[in-house]
């Protein structure tokens, strides 16, 4: 150690000894930040054996912020691979990481994992870590950290990219002529052969862990659902003493999981796309146990109390609160997920869905049961995620199957139970306007897939089919 030209790390050393001695010693985080300072990537490798053991056991158990170990040890495993680091680290420390109350221990876990993603047989790797990737979706949906869940959804998107078991796309070749002005290429814009990460095909294991494993698609299934004790509001329904329902922490409680749910579901909305695009078939359908998806908990919140109505489904219909209406000083209520600070009902905007047909998978739940579009916030999410969906869509190689699984989304989404007097006017205005949000180049090709993909409406008074989009 004294060959190694750091200045304080004896100290360094000492103080973390202190801290497992007795995890309540005060941590002085300045002593980090100096040795962090003077690492490079040539006087790193001699400090692991020296530094990661302690780091790794002061981790586990200091009850102080460990934002300055976590980025002593951030910067320590710089060098190394994800199959280096879990052969010094075992998984167990990665799941009590990803489980720990600190955003800072979370990050550097999930950064960790990202490293997976530098070749497919390193996630392959972790693919066969059940108990680490179960802990990575819970800590990535079940986190009230905004970092965090930015954190996961890059990880995640970034693993299944590079274990994606469909051949890369190949680079389109740049037009030539007076014709090569209109091609995505000539015009410096991205092609989906830039979007996507993996180099040659992956092997597939964390598609399968994640949505073939009956425990961690399950888990999956229920955050989104609120039926998970992270997200599910109907739990906290009740007062301390199991009677009443009205007491404030309990009310508080309720707010709190309805907003992790907002996130969680936010969350799953950004990473859609991108997986969509990556392997349409794997999200569109599912064989899991755990499917058909968990009825979302806002059927039960919104199911009314004197009476049953129905949207020809024998689903109950709720009677809703209305996301955007006034109260009476005049003030809009952002209500999140049935949760709002008035209780006063209004009438409902939206029917709900209809049940999941055999077989469908997190796509369709998603994008059709699983928002309560009666959410103002919720909504409008669910309007970004089928504008992306349907505009990254377009850029994919074309075939009869993705043609059909847009259509068929956008046709219950647009058109509720089928009657055009239910449609979500929102969502039909905003993706009609998407060619006008376009860029010059990309104008045309989007309104044709539009045309090709959009649902017919029928004519009110003459009783004729016209297709949406001109």
């Amino acid at each position: 150690m004294d060959n190694i030209p750091i200045t304080g790390l004896d100290d360094l050393t000492a103080h973390m000894d202190a801290l497992i001695a007795d995890p309540s010693t005060p941590l002085n985080a300045k002593l980090f930040d100096d040795i962090e300072l003077q690492l490079t990537d040539f006087n790193t490798p001699p400090l692991l054996t020296t530094l990661l053991p302690r780091l790794v056991q002061i981790l586990h158990t200091t009850p102080s912020d460990p934002t300055t170990p976590a980025s002593l040890t951030t910067k320590l495993l710089r060098p190394l691979s994800f199959s280096q680091i879990v052969s010094l680290a075992p998984p167990e420390s990665l799941i009590q990481a990803l489980e720990s109350p600190f955003p800072a221990a979370n990050i550097l876990a999930m950064t960790i994992l990202h490293k997976a993603a530098a070749s497919p047989s390193e996630v392959a790797q972790l693919a066969d870590m059940q108990k680490v990737v179960k802990a990575l979706v819970r800590t990535w949906l079940g986190s009230s950290e905004v970092g965090v869940g930015e954190k996961g959804g890059r990880v995640m998107g970034d693993l299944l990219d590079v274990d994606c078991e469909q051949e890369p796309p190949a680079r389109p070749q740049r037009g030539r002529g007076r014709g090569a002005t209109g091609h995505a290429l000539d015009a410096g814009m991205p092609t989906w052969h830039d979007m996507v990460l993996r180099k040659e095909k992956g092997e597939g294991k964390l598609w399968k862990r994640v949505f073939a494993d009956e425990e961690v698609y399950g888990l999956l299934l229920d955050l989104l659902a609120g039926r998970h004790e992270d997200t599910d509001v109907t739990s906290t329904t009740a007062g301390h003493d199991g009677h009443d329902g009205h007491d404030e922490d309990a009310e508080e409680r309720r707010k709190q999981k309805a907003r992790q749910l907002t996130l969680a579901q936010g969350r799953i909305l950004r990473i859609l796309p991108r997986l969509a695009a990556l392997d349409l078939e794997k999200i569109a359908r599912s064989d899991s146990l755990a499917a058909p998806p968990p009825t979302p908990s806002y059927y039960a919140i919104a199911a009314p109390t004197n009476g049953t109505t129905n949207n020809g489904h024998s689903t109950p219909q709720p009677n809703g609160t209305s996301s955007n209406r006034p109260n009476q000083n005049g003030d809009d209520i952002l209500i999140m997920n049935g949760i709002s600070d008035s209780e006063e009902p209004t009438p409902l905007s939206f029917p709900l869905p209809a049940p999941p047909k055999p077989g469908q998978g997190l796509l369709h739940f998603a994008a059709l049961r699983m928002v309560d579009r009666n959410d103002m916030l919720m909504h409008l999410s669910l309007i970004d995620f089928l504008e992306a969906f349907v505009g990254l869509m377009r850029v994919t190689p074309h075939s009869e199957y993705k043609v059909a699984v847009v259509k068929e989304i956008l046709r219950e989404a647009l058109l509720a139970d089928g009657d055009d007097n239910n449609n979500d006017k929102l969502l039909r205005e905003s993706l009609e306007s998407l060619p006008d949000r376009a860029v010059d180049e990309e104008r045309e090709g989007l309104r044709g897939w539009l045309a090709e993909v959009m649902p017919v409406v029928v004519g009110d008074m003459e009783e004729r089919r016209e297709v949406v989009m001109r």
